[in-house]
């Protein structure tokens, strides 16, 4: 019997792409629609139900991963799952605190990536996810319109580095730079 073990690195940025894209639409929504009343309480809403099954869903790549191998991956998506468990707290009670914690650890984990010769992509996507998660945490924190567009720029951007890398390792035909 052959043991084929699958990478799960392809599966986990897409996923971390299609995140960070609902929160980059969700600020820019949300800087739109700032001053009609109820509009935040309805994302959050939505945002308590789908964010924990995309951390448990990123908890089983990381798993698989580490059965592959890939130290990096399992760091990343078990990082990244623990993160958005604290934003389905963090969003329960209002609170913008954690936010602005998980851009501290995201920050520390951008340069862990620097430093380890990670593809420059890579780290660019977690510089903008840092600031991702710094903007979310400022927003609910001061409750000013800018932060809600600063988040949702950086949730796009966030979006095309992932979506970028993991096009770019699935089908081998672009640069990983």
């Amino acid at each position: 019997m052959s043991e084929n073990r699958v990478d799960p690195t392809v599966a986990g940025l897409f996923l971390v792409a299609f995140i960070t894209l609902v929160f980059g639409l969700l600020g820019l929504d949300l800087f739109q629609n700032f001053d009609v009343p109820g509009y935040v309480s309805d994302y959050l809403l939505f945002a308590g139900g789908i964010i924990p099954t995309i951390s448990l869903v990123l908890l089983v790549f990381a798993y698989m991963a580490g059965k592959v191998g890939n130290a990096f991956a399992v760091a990343l998506f078990a990082f990244v799952a623990v993160a958005l468990f604290a934003v389905t707290i963090a969003v329960a009670g209002g609170a913008g605190t954690p936010f602005v914690a998980l851009a501290f650890f995201f920050l520390l984990f951008t340069l862990v990536a620097f430093f380890i010769g990670a593809p420059k992509l890579l780290v660019l996507m977690l510089l903008f996810v840092t600031f991702l998660f710094l903007f979310v945490g400022l927003f609910f924190i001061e409750g000013e319109k800018a932060y809600a567009i600063a988040f949702g720029l950086f949730g796009i951007l966030s979006f095309l580095a992932a979506g970028y890398l993991a096009l770019a390792l699935s089908t081998q035909k672009f640069p990983v730079f």
